[in-house]
């Protein structure tokens, strides 16, 4: 008997919930469509497309040129021998 009473209060628990997650939804009696989930994968595909974007605007070389100047020596355009004079 004491089997059945937490039986039945635990399905009455869940039918509560389940009420209360129904009535509190916004488009509870909207209709399901698939094309438009109401996830957060929507919003998750948009912000990988913006960062795509912008990944295509960023040019590789300026980013390791600006990245790599402090390093760089000065460049010599002089020889570092001398020629031979005549």
């Amino acid at each position: 008997m004491r089997y059945l009473l937490l039986v039945g209060l635990l399905c009455i628990a869940i039918a509560l919930d389940l009420a209360l997650f129904v009535s509190a939804s916004d488009d509870a009696f909207e209709p399901f469509d698939p094309l438009r989930p109401a996830t957060l994968l929507p919003i998750v595909a948009g912000r990988l497309h913006t960062l795509e974007a912008q990944v295509r605007s960023l040019d590789a070389r300026d980013i390791f040129n600006v990245l790599v100047a402090p390093y760089r020596e000065p460049a010599q355009h002089e020889s570092p021998t001398q020629p031979p004079s005549r």
